[in-house]
């Protein structure tokens, strides 16, 4: 996994790239600190851990902060796709 942080108009986004399960630590971590609900902590691991092409955006207006999660994908196009749809939600 790595990481990378964008900062768009006042908003700031923190990217995961290449998640897997045992990542999810660090990426708890950060979605509690811009108070993400335990439901969607939990729904994030569960998404997350069971396949791949698959990503996970948790936003909140009061940090003005993003978390988006994008797992291990099976090809670049594949890649595009769910950074494209995980994009649409911040």
């Amino acid at each position: 996994m790595f990481a990378q942080y964008i900062q768009l108009r006042g908003w700031n986004v923190l990217v995961y790239y290449n998640v897997e399960p045992q990542d999810f630590v660090e990426i708890e971590d950060s979605l509690r600190q811009i108070d993400c609900p335990n439901k969607d902590i939990r729904s994030a691991f569960k998404v997350l851990s069971k396949s791949k092409n698959t990503g996970f955006t948790f936003s909140n207006s009061d940090y003005k902060m993003s978390i988006v999660c994008i797992s291990q994908t099976t090809s670049a196009s594949e890649f595009v796709s769910t950074a494209v749809h995980e994009a649409k939600h911040v």
